[in-house]
C-alpha cells in the first residue's frame, strides 16, 4: 500500500504565492473568485449609518459623564449625566431606524406611484 506524504516545507508553494499579484483593497467591495479569468467584485451593502452629529454628541456626552463621575461620588449630577447619554443613544437608534425605513428606493417610488407596474401586489 502506498501512502501519500505531503511536505509542508515545499519552497515552490511559497515562492508561487509570493509571485501572485496583490489586489488593491477597496472599502465597500468584496472580491470573490469566479471560474472565468479576472475574478469578480461585489459591492457590499451596509446598513444606514447614524446621522452625522448624533454620534459625536453621544461621544461627547459619554466623556462628560465619565468626567462628572470621576470623583467617585454618588450624586445626582452623575446620574443626570448618564441619563443624558442614554437619551442621546436612544435618539441615535431611532434615527438609524428611520433611515432604514426610508432607504429602499423602490418603497419610496411606490409611495409616490402606487399604480405603477413595479408596485402592484397580487393576491392569490
Amino acid at each position: 500500500m502506498a501512502s501519500t506524504v505531503a511536505s509542508l516545507s515545499t519552497p515552490a508553494t511559497f515562492a508561487a504565492a509570493a509571485a501572485l499579484p496583490r489586489t488593491k483593497v477597496v472599502p465597500g467591495r468584496v472580491w470573490f473568485p469566479v471560474a472565468r479569468r479576472g475574478g469578480g467584485f461585489a459591492v457590499r451593502s451596509s446598513g444606514p449609518a447614524t446621522p452625522p452629529g448624533i454620534s459625536d454628541k453621544v461621544s461627547d456626552s459619554i466623556k462628560k459623564a465619565e468626567e462628572t463621575c470621576a470623583d467617585e461620588k454618588v450624586d445626582g449630577e452623575c446620574a443626570a449625566a448618564w441619563d443624558e447619554v442614554e437619551e442621546l443613544s436612544a435618539a441615535a437608534s431611532h434615527a438609524r431606524d428611520k433611515l432604514k425605513d426610508s432607504s429602499d428606493p423602490l418603497e419610496n417610488y411606490c409611495k409616490d406611484n402606487p399604480e405603477a407596474d413595479e408596485c402592484r401586489v397580487y393576491d392569490n
